[in-house]
């Protein structure tokens, strides 16, 4: 089973209770809204249980090339670039 231990600011003192508590409301803030949207979309999707999880999971014909027909325009750039630096931002160059 999981245990928390408060961060220290050296091995000996923990970070004051209000400083924790900050770090828990901005981590609450960042990861809360997921499940919130997932349930708001839930609740807003029309049918049974089983329909409702099928349509929100389930990618939208404007979503991404979903025919397959760019997919090989996606791994010629990816070729055009080397094939060996980050697909998102091509213009990363690491040297080696």
């Amino acid at each position: 089973m999981a245990k928390y231990n408060p961060p220290k600011i050296n091995k000996e003192l923990d970070y004051p209770e209000f400083a924790q508590v900050i770090g828990w409301l901005i981590t609450a803030f960042v990861i809360c809204p997921i499940p919130i949207m997932f349930l708001y979309k839930l609740y807003q999707a029309k049918g049974n249980l089983l329909q409702r999880l099928k349509t929100i999971t389930t990618p939208t014909t404007e979503w991404g090339p979903n025919d397959g027909s760019l997919a090989h325009e996606i791994r010629m750039d990816y070729i055009a670039h080397g094939g060996k630096h980050g697909l998102d931002n091509p213009a990363v160059v690491f040297d080696n």
